[in-house]
């Protein structure tokens, strides 16, 4: 059985310190930096308990101001190949494992993140039974209530989001980080629509002191170059996610630096809504998709934008700078990062499976 002791620490530990705020009604007067970075990914099932503790490293090493992960902690459907490994070779039932699943998540993965600013946003598979948004929320209460999600909500006042949601959003340096929650086909819901409309109408207002908006979310939304593995896959999902998605083209027409980051799918790929369809219709916002914190890698879909990549590990480093605007690198993880930050009780083989096993294989 793994151990998670370390889980009683992390309200003190992964959480970290409250990044300081700049926005009109969040925390005054605060004065942006000319440059500064922060770091996203997603899905960090299968391997992530090898992966994320040298994403963390990195991310610390970089001096990123903040992490952001966009859902799929765990496999759930069936232990990972990371937590059996590490319990050396000893296979959890299919009853215990979720009892245990998301501890290892909080211990193996957030723990090494220290005192970093952590962000969690919520995958499909975290809504895979007998997991559920209820469990969900008591789990990571401490992560969606941070310190910087309850100043904006109080700076939002009548239209802050519910108290422990799986969408919120802050602003840092006058830059709005907005997490939706598309995991299940009920989603993006009525209500979160409505909370989300509101979000926007204030970041487009006059004085808002919002230059930038950049919006995280586990599906693609639809007619991206992941449109096989996205929102599109439900009439709902479509219909609701081109809503939202022309809301954030409406944000760019009017002015405001507006990016779309995504995982779900396991590859990167930059340039994301730079489609026929939407190019089309006069409404491409640039966006990324980044899956790869440790899941078992997909290929690349057919259409894809020449600089996309398969069959690594990493996560997207965000740059902003002085305008506002925000450059997007990726970086990518290997097997002597994974090594030099292995967990004690995570073998060499196992790592190496990971690394040469954990991945799609083109016929």
């Amino acid at each position: 059985m793994i151990a998670v002791s370390v889980v009683a620490a992390l309200g003190a530990v992964a959480l970290g310190a409250p990044l300081g705020m700049a926005q009109s009604g969040a925390a005054g007067g605060v004065t942006a930096p000319p440059t500064w970075t922060f770091a996203v990914s997603g899905d960090s099932r299968n391997c992530g308990d090898f992966v994320m503790p040298a994403i963390a490293s990195r991310v610390k090493a970089d001096g990123d101001a903040f992490y952001w992960h966009l859902g799929d902690f765990r496999w759930m459907s069936q232990p990972d190949e990371d937590i059996t490994a590490m319990s050396g070779g000893n296979a959890l039932t299919l009853s215990a494992y979720p009892e245990v699943a998301w501890d290892d998540f909080l211990a193996h993965q957030i723990a090494p993140f220290g005192d970093l600013p952590v962000f969690l946003g919520r995958g499909n598979h975290e809504a895979i039974p007998p997991m559920t948004r209820d469990r969900y929320v008591a789990k990571f209460s401490a992560f969606l209530n941070r310190p910087e999600i309850l100043a904006q909500n109080k700076a939002d006042k009548y239209g802050a989001a519910p108290k422990s949601s799986p969408w919120f959003h802050f602003v840092k340096n006058g830059v709005d980080f907005i997490t939706l929650d598309n995991s299940t086909v009920d989603e993006f819901s009525y209500a979160q629509q409505t909370w989300l409309r509101g979000v926007l109408q204030r970041d487009e207002a006059d004085g808002s002191g919002v230059t930038t908006i950049i919006a995280g979310m586990h599906e693609a939304m639809p007619h991206s170059f992941s449109a096989s593995h996205a929102m599109d896959d439900s009439v709902w999902g479509t219909e609701s996610g081109e809503k939202v998605y022309r809301w954030f083209a409406d944000a760019q027409a009017a002015g405001k630096h507006v990016y779309l980051v995504a995982s779900h799918s396991h590859y990167f790929s930059p340039a994301l809504y730079d489609t026929p369809y939407w190019r089309k219709a006069g409404a491409v916002v640039p966006g990324v998709l980044i899956g790869l914190a440790g899941a078992h890698r997909y290929l690349l879909p057919d259409a894809h934008p020449a600089e996309a990549v398969e069959h690594q590990y990493g996560f997207l480093q965000g740059t902003v700078k002085a305008d506002g605007s925000i450059d997007f690198a990726f970086r990518q993880i290997d097997e002597q990062q994974m090594k030099a930050h292995a967990w004690p009780q995570a073998t060499t083989a196992a790592i190496e499976d990971c690394v040469q096993n954990n991945s799609d294989v083109r016929k």
